[in-house]
């Protein structure tokens, strides 16, 4: 029983020397990484920069970045690379690209100055520069042509294009990648863009022939609406071109008539052909702008069948 005791207190005490020693040794731990990050609050931002990144709060990842880069003993290609990554996500292009162009000049054979010189290019793009994107981008393909961005170089100048309406320059990048790389993630998105483009032609095909088509429709209306009117308006005032007519048509009667009762048949019957001339001409007139009128649907109907093969062509393409 003594012997157990005895054991027992000396379990205790180690134990409580043990925990005596461990307490003092996490205090001076803790002592030593104080006065660290004392002497080195820098890199305590940085680390806390690198940990917003992966967060994916990017706006803060950028602050804490700038801030602990402020001290010229935490700059280094990567961790300049990674405020330039998080200045893209957070979308503060400008910013971003002038970062790029400190890093390109400081760090140019920097294994990540392939992937700067990349984002350089789309950070023009986002800023409405083109033209300067699209040599960037082609400056970046010509050079890295192993490149796993390569596609999506590609993609981006093809965007440039296709933002700046130059659909026909863009279309053979799209199909392109398309055709060259089907694996690749932008290939989805240049599928989805030539999809766009194609359904964009055959509204254009279609718009021009419905002009065309309403063009033609008007002009035989108005035509038809011109002669109908002037017909009209010679019915009303009784001009009498068709007065003429029947006076040609009439048989030759005697120089010196017989008795007045003939001259008076003469001239009911010079009356009656006067009015079947004149209503010939009328007929005569309407036929002919009817016919003008029916010509014009029927040219209609064609532009129109033409317009609907053009359509089931695309269709099946």
């Amino acid at each position: 029983m003594i012997k157990v005791k005895n054991t027992f207190k000396r379990l205790f005490a180690f134990a409580f020397a043990c925990a005596f020693f461990l307490r003092a040794f996490d205090c001076a731990t803790a002592a030593r990484i104080g006065s660290y990050a004392e002497e080195n609050p820098a890199r305590e931002i940085l680390g806390a920069a690198y940990n917003a990144y992966r967060d994916a709060d990017y706006p803060s990842a950028v602050m804490l970045f700038r801030k602990a880069l402020s001290d010229p003993q935490n700059e280094s290609d990567s961790s300049l690379y990674m405020l330039i990554m998080a200045g893209m996500h957070s979308r503060s292009y400008k910013a971003a690209y002038a970062d790029m162009a400190y890093f390109l000049q400081n760090y140019p054979n920097s294994e990540y100055a392939p992937l700067v010189q990349y984002q350089q290019g789309r950070s023009l793009y986002h800023l409405g520069e083109y033209d300067k994107a699209v040599l960037a981008l082609s400056d970046f393909c010509h050079q890295n042509p192993k490149s796993q961005m390569y596609p999506s170089a590609l993609f981006w100048i093809a965007e440039c294009f296709y933002s700046g309406y130059n659909f026909e320059q863009a279309r053979p990048l799209y199909e392109r990648i398309v055709d060259e790389f089907p694996k690749d993630a932008k290939a989805i998105e240049a599928k989805y863009r030539l999809d766009a483009l194609n359904q964009r032609l055959r509204e254009e095909k279609l718009l021009y022939l419905l002009q065309q088509t309403g063009e033609s429709y008007l002009s035989s209306k108005e035509n038809y609406e011109k002669a109908l009117r002037r017909y009209e308006m010679e019915n009303a005032l009784g001009v009498a071109p068709s007065a003429e007519a029947a006076t040609e048509e009439a048989p030759e009667q005697s120089a010196v008539p017989a008795v007045a009762e003939n001259e008076g048949a003469k001239k009911n019957a010079g009356g009656e052909k006067q009015k079947a001339g004149a209503a010939r001409l009328d007929l005569t007139s309407s036929n002919a702008a009817d016919y003008n009128f029916i010509d014009a649907l029927t040219k209609l109907k064609k532009s129109a069948a033409e317009a609907q093969g053009l359509l089931e062509e695309e269709i099946q393409e």
